[in-house]
């Protein structure tokens, strides 16, 4: 398809001169002939095998199949009564391939997963995206929007821009996961603790005895209680800050109703200020402000510190490479506690949350039902039927995988790989939404270890969640580095939370805070 208007020239004149990686599609190509056979059974909607297939332009940047006419491919061609032309993407540089792709006016249908909400706006203004109804959404993918809206409705949200929906929703139910404390069994049961402390008290009782107390009986007084990921300051002592209800890298709400950043808070405030004193008592590793994961996962495994925040659930399986594993290996065993209830009565857990932009449609789409309601219909199929969904997440039953149960184990021949197969979800851009798929993709011991770790907690979420913000652009690289840099001398001591922290709050708003929070109190407004 070929849409060419003034802002196509503009973009023509400044495109990269980077080469595209793509099958089947420059300009206005040929598909290559392997792809020309005629779909010979009748497609679902009730198309007919005299009808010509419609051809999708689908492009995608993940998990890009070996070549084209794969098996996955001709098994949807073959149910859909389609052909699909494939636009294979670089998973680190396809936006500089897609650009280069869309300057010269050639729109694909369905646009790559990883397109983000930044450029969900800007190809929005420059009419390259397809509006979607919702109503027409929940009406032909209505198993989808159902699973959609069992785990966060306001994903709508996300593809709101100019009081009309962009594209089909898409979430990650694993970003409500949320972070989980978790100790050195061992030394728990050193200190006297036969399981992992519940309150905010009698956690400072088991960060003091982890340093005062000898409990990796090696003599020495030379452990820590509690490490964090100073590379990474939103992971920082997040099940702290989760007991005052606060993630000081997130807006929220305050009791008022009103949205504020979380970093000028008094919450915060009362986080960083008992840091400090564990800080001050020699509680915290000083490490922590040059750690990332790799050191935390030594100093676990070689007794140095006893506690470590920042893991999900997912990381007390004995296989996981963070805390788990490296600990095991050296005799400590990673047992997770619970979050510690906030003063609401309400167990928190820091999460970066399960919204995410949403898979796009190329513009002319708006003027074609006709596809559109087939491109529908097959996402329905791939995200939410076993059958769709095991296709293109695995390729070919008893050939490029095998079923244990429900759960779908692939074969290690590299002559079926899912590369060469079409399969790994090129074709399937909502994959980890319905999450009754589950079944087909994690173990069920795995499934059976969050059932019994995460029951009772709550994911502490960005009110907002992604959208894109004018003001941010100008103004968050120095809000970030001003916080980041304030959080730090906050808990080290080299900054106070009483005047300081009033300093750090007023130069945080005078310095473009006030504007981003102005905006997001407008975005969040304009959503409902």
């Amino acid at each position: 398809m070929r849409h060419t208007s003034k802002k196509w020239l503009e973009i023509a004149a400044i495109a990269l001169s980077a080469s595209l990686v793509m099958s089947g599609c420059g300009g206005n190509a040929a598909n290559n002939s392997t792809n020309e056979t005629k779909a010979t059974n009748q497609g679902q909607g009730g198309a007919s095998a005299a009808e010509a297939p419609i051809e999708i332009i689908w492009a995608n940047n993940f998990n890009t199949p070996e070549e084209d006419g794969n098996y996955v491919q001709t098994e949807l061609e073959k149910k859909f009564n389609v052909k699909i032309k494939n636009i294979k993407l670089e998973r680190g540089t396809w936006k500089e391939q897609f650009s280069v792709l869309l300057a010269s006016g050639d729109i694909p249908d369905i646009f790559p997963v990883d397109a983000n909400e930044t450029d969900m706006v800007q190809w929005a203004d420059q009419g390259i995206i397809a509006t979607i109804d919702k109503a027409e959404i929940e009406s032909l993918m209505p198993k989808y929007a159902a699973a959609l809206d069992s785990v966060d409705s306001g994903a709508w949200g996300v593809g709101l821009y100019n009081e009309k929906n962009w594209g089909i929703p898409k979430i990650w139910p694993g970003g409500l996961d949320g972070f989980i404390p978790g100790y050195n069994e061992a030394w728990l049961k050193n200190i006297g603790y036969s399981e992992p402390p519940k309150t905010l008290e009698e956690l400072e009782d088991v960060l003091t005895k982890f340093v005062n107390e000898d409990p990796d009986k090696n003599g020495k007084k030379d452990t820590y209680g509690l490490i964090g990921r100073g590379k990474l300051p939103e992971q920082l002592f997040t099940s702290v800050f989760s007991a005052f209800a606060v993630s000081p890298y997130q807006f929220k709400k305050d009791a008022s109703g009103n949205v504020v950043y979380g970093g000028i808070t008094e919450e915060t405030r009362s986080t960083l200020a008992l840091l400090s004193k564990w800080y001050k008592a020699g509680l915290i590793d000083p490490e922590f402000i040059t750690s990332d994961n790799n050191e935390i996962n030594i100093k676990f495994a070689d007794q140095k510190v006893g506690m470590v925040d920042n893991g999900k659930w997912g990381n007390f399986y004995k296989e996981s490479g963070f805390v788990a594993k490296p600990g095991l290996e050296k005799g400590q065993i990673f047992v997770p506690g619970k979050p510690f209830t906030a003063p609401d009565g309400v167990a928190y857990s820091f999460a970066y949350g399960a919204r995410q932009a949403p898979v796009l449609f190329g513009v002319q789409l708006e003027k074609d039902e006709k596809k559109r309601h087939k491109i529908m219909e097959i996402l329905e199929y791939v995200s939410t039927d076993s059958e769709g969904f095991l296709l293109t997440g695995f390729g070919q039953l008893g050939v490029s995988y095998d079923m244990e149960g429900d759960l779908a184990i692939p074969k290690a021949d590299e002559e079926v790989s899912a590369p060469k197969m079409g399969a790994g979800n090129f074709y399937n851009p909502l994959s980890s939404t319905d999450t009754s798929m589950e079944k087909h993709t994690v173990k069920q011991e795995l499934l059976d270890l969050r059932d019994k770790i995460t029951p009772g907690v709550t994911p502490l979420l960005d009110v907002l969640g992604p959208a894109v913000l004018t003001s941010k652009p100008k103004y968050w690289g120095n809000l970030k580095t001003l916080q980041d840099t304030f959080v730090i001398k906050a808990v080290t001591g080299e900054a106070n939370t009483g005047k300081d922290f009033d300093n750090f709050k007023d130069s945080w708003l005078k310095a473009g805070g006030q504007e981003v929070t102005d905006e997001v109190n407008k975005v969040l407004a304009d959503r409902k």
